[in-house]
């Protein structure tokens, strides 16, 4: 086990290095050419993914700037256990469409809703039948917007009733497991996925690198949030942000980054961290965990913090951070120590565990994370109890339910929740709204619809 954990962490800096991913991309850029492949991007298209939605209105334009072809491939069957709570993934993933839909100036029904079962098939089978048209992507456009109002008519007149498509998806869905992927919505270069809307930008950032296309980066949305940040009036700071965050997650490190922002400007922030996933009985897929590992360089280079001297602090450290952490906030609320300090503690350790290499699990690893927040060593041995712990923890999880939410790093602020990292400009937003932010509406699953659904689910 010790010599796995060495290998561990003498691998992984380099795995997410800057250095690494150039290499990468030479690799595959090489590759292409002596296996004489046209320069094209993949794109994975399945007709209930809400960001499908938006993703196809915005490729033709990309298909012009990067003067590349972008060729679709339709899938519908994702692996199940991909996606640890589908209903709260789906419901949400519909309200974020939205919000993405007015930030970029895209159509997206306000009405939408968990589109009908038979409906979704229909339209997959169809669309694949269709992958070579030059004009998919206005007919999946079409065919979507019927699809997220329900308009079953309008749905049967697009597509007809012939089961089409059959195979075709199935070869597409061994393509994108081949490659190395498990979700829609992504858009696929030489070696390197990108995930909607909000991963663009890298695709951008890459092509004007190799000097293709027209050099603009138009799908920055992490600019928009500090730009809003900086004009933010004393009327905006009156709701507190909730701030749900895993030490053992790699996207709340980046959270944890961008929320000392948001309190750095007079934000109020309320500290709520839960157990990971695998610590409370869930899976992470090897492909999801990749993944995950690989964006949050890209996203941590994108915004100039550190990443990738990692000790995983799966399990004891975990423990300790958020025993000494609860501690810590205790005592910020009795007025012992100053109200900023528990998020200074957990800043440190994330940054700590996640870009510095440091067991968090030892006495020596957390003195050097308590220095690093400026807090005195002596809270070394103070802490709450593992079974206090595990029971803030857990209420803190199912308030995170509740607000519609099934993982971190998740925000809330009146009445509004957010799922991700990359959405602080939502934060920013909702806090503008004259103080008073309105909630977002709800999106109930339509009955029976979610289960043996035909877009997420064992393949």
């Amino acid at each position: 086990m010790a010599i796995k954990d060495t290998v561990r962490r003498l691998i992984v800096p380099w795995i997410t290095s800057e250095a690494f991913l150039k290499l990468r991309r030479r690799v595959a850029g090489v590759n292409a050419v002596l296996k004489r492949q046209p320069r094209e991007i993949l794109y994975f298209h399945r007709a209930d993914d809400p960001y499908c939605q938006l993703l196809v209105q915005v490729i033709p334009d990309l298909v012009a700037r990067f003067n590349m072809p972008i060729k679709p491939l339709v899938v519908e069957r994702l692996p199940a256990d991909m996606y640890p709570d589908p209903e709260r993934y789906e419901a949400y993933t519909i309200i974020d469409a939205g919000r993405l839909a007015r930030l970029f100036g895209l159509g997206f029904s306000g009405n939408a809703t968990v589109p009908d079962r038979l409906a979704v098939g229909m339209a997959n089978r169809f669309l694949a039948s269709k992958q070579e048209d030059p004009d998919f992507y206005a007919i999946a456009e079409e065919v979507g917007a019927a699809l997220w109002k329900r308009d079953l008519d309008g749905v049967r007149r697009l597509c007809g009733m012939a089961d089409l498509g059959e195979d075709q998806l199935a070869r597409n869905e061994a393509t994108l497991r081949a490659l190395g992927h498990y979700a829609s919505a992504t858009l696929y270069y030489r070696g390197e996925f990108y995930a909607g809307l909000d991963r663009v930008d890298h695709l951008e950032r890459r092509l004007r690198d190799e000097g293709v296309g027209d050099g603009r980066v138009s799908f920055s949305s992490h600019r928009y949030w500090r730009k809003a940040l900086k004009s933010i009036e004393p009327i905006d700071k009156t709701e507190t942000v909730e701030f749900f965050f895993s030490p053992r997650s790699p996207y709340s490190y980046l959270g944890l980054c961008y929320i000392k922002e948001l309190a750095n400007a007079g934000v109020s922030v309320e500290l709520k961290p839960v157990l990971p996933m695998l610590m409370r009985g869930m899976k992470v897929p090897p492909k999801k965990s990749m993944y995950i590992l690989l964006d949050t360089a890209r996203e941590a280079r994108l915004n100039d913090l550190p990443f990738g001297k990692i000790v995983d602090p799966l399990g004891e450290a975990t423990w300790r951070a958020l025993e000494m952490g609860y501690m810590l906030m205790d005592a910020a609320n009795e007025g012992h120590i100053e109200p900023h300090e528990p998020l200074e503690f957990f800043l440190a350790f994330a940054k700590g565990v996640w870009s510095q290499g440091i067991d968090g699990s030892t006495d020596s690893g957390l003195t050097k994370i308590l220095a690093s927040a400026g807090l005195d060593g002596g809270w070394l041995k103070q802490s709450v109890s593992r079974e206090l712990a595990t029971q803030r923890a857990e209420a803190n999880v199912n308030r995170m339910f509740r607000l519609g939410s099934w993982g971190v790093p998740t925000m809330h602020v009146g009445g509004a929740t957010m799922w991700g990292q990359d959405r602080m400009w939502v934060v920013v937003e909702k806090l503008k709204q004259d103080g008073t932010p309105a909630a977002d509406p709800q999106v109930s699953p339509q009955p029976d619809l979610e289960r043996d659904r035909p877009s997420i689910q064992s393949v």
